[in-house]
């Protein structure tokens, strides 16, 4: 029998877990909606949601026992140790946006969690990123997953560190960096039937990191919109690319890039949309929402309000393709004319076929649309030897369920 492993990815509003044998099947997949999402105690949902997601998986996989677990999550967001579990999450507004240019995505963080939380900050051995606080809670692991060597830069060093105003000591309050695909080391103790005490757990990565490699958006040319509360553009290179709302970093794979654009909230404005219809019409789910959105049998004024939320949103992603295809053009970068979709939007027809109309791109559907969980367990996977690389297993695990083809509308 293949080895099994499960896959859990923290999002911002939801967790994720998917059991993925070695052979790339998904035998199961579930989500909980986090219940403290925008507070600082979010952290210790996500060790509550842990256990019901493994309860949940063992049902669907009866006896099977699970080999290894992959945690990968939203970042950067800060976590205190040593149970105070206060949180700092990505989206948090800090109170100084413009106060740090050492071009790090975690020092202005640092410096708002020490500001915000100073009780935590003192007492905390340790200050952890999300997927590895979780890691932490189930091995005793105290590390940072760094997902290539060139991000020391977006992440932290000493001397930026120092450069920053903190101390030494504190500067050891940021755990040293590892590599995806790393033994963590083992579950302390009894979580779930299928998973006992003494399974390994691997280090997964930020979650947009594993769903380039779930999406195996991994060679230049290769578009991918990562879809959920909120929504990025995904752009692979082997160069960098820079303009305005343009973030390039490294890619997981030595020697190339990734360029992005982010709309922030895209799926949470739909979310919000929904409850004010659940208000008027009662329960709804996003399947009827969306038909009803787009074609509004009805002729409700609150449904053309929807549409046009939908089709703002889409538009802004067509505006952000176009800005990331023309810097490419301009360092003669292969244009790609189609991408794939992840995230929650991807399970939905209706949704992706819009996509593609307003886009003009082919938009290509994964087999699993949760792609973050592909990517975890490729890092698996790989730090259990099964695979030599991370494209080698990003090729292995990666298939296209669905192709829209842009339509006149």
């Amino acid at each position: 029998m293949s080895e099994l492993v499960v896959s859990i990815d923290i999002g911002t509003s939801s967790m994720k877990a998917a059991a993925i044998s070695s052979g790339g099947e998904v035998l199961a997949r579930t989500r909980k909606k986090l219940l403290m999402r925008g507070s600082q105690w979010v952290a210790g949902d996500w060790s509550f949601m842990l256990e019901k997601l493994f309860f949940d998986i063992c049902d669907q996989v009866d006896s099977r026992p699970v080999d290894a677990i992959c945690i990968s999550g939203n970042g950067p967001t800060l976590v205190g140790g040593d149970g105070c579990g206060d949180t700092l999450t990505w989206d948090d507004e800090l109170e100084d946006e413009d106060g740090d240019d050492s071009g790090s995505l975690f020092i202005p963080r640092i410096k708002e969690f020490k500001r915000r939380y100073p009780g935590a900050w003192r007492d905390s051995r340790y200050i952890y990123s999300c997927p590895e606080y979780l890691i932490n809670k189930l091995t005793g692991a105290n590390l940072t997953i760094l997902p290539e060597e060139r991000y020391s830069k977006a992440y932290w060093t000493t001397e930026s560190l120092l450069k920053a105003g903190f101390t030494e000591k504190e500067a050891e309050k940021l755990p040293p960096f590892v590599a995806p695909g790393t033994f963590a080391g083992k579950i302390k103790k009894y979580i779930a039937p299928n998973v006992q005490a003494g399974v390994p757990v691997y280090c997964g990565a930020p979650d947009f990191i594993s769903a380039m490699v779930g999406t195996n958006t991994l060679e230049p040319g290769l578009l991918c919109d990562r879809a959920g509360s909120s929504e990025g553009i995904n752009f692979c290179t082997d160069i960098p690319l820079e303009g305005d709302e343009v973030r390039t970093l490294p890619s997981v794979v030595p020697g190339l890039w990734n360029a992005s654009v982010l709309l922030p909230e895209s799926g949470t404005r739909f979310s919000q949309f929904k409850a004010q219809v659940e208000q008027r019409f009662g329960d709804i789910t996003y399947e009827e929402l969306v038909h009803a959105c787009l074609y509004n049998p009805g002729q409700e004024a609150i449904f053309d309000q929807g549409k046009y939320l939908m089709l703002q949103t889409a538009m802004q992603l067509r505006d952000s393709i176009k800005k990331l295809l023309a810097l490419a053009a301009e360092k003669k970068q292969k244009i790609p004319d189609r991408m794939t979709v992840t995230g929650g939007q991807a399970a939905n027809d209706e949704w992706n076929q819009m996509k593609a109309n307003v886009t003009g791109m082919t938009v290509l559907v994964p087999e699993c649309s949760d792609a973050e969980l592909i990517g975890d367990a490729v890092f698996a996977f790989m730090g259990m030897g099964i695979f030599s690389s991370v494209q080698e297993g990003a090729k292995a695990f990666h298939s296209v369920a669905r192709c829209f083809e842009p339509e006149a509308f």
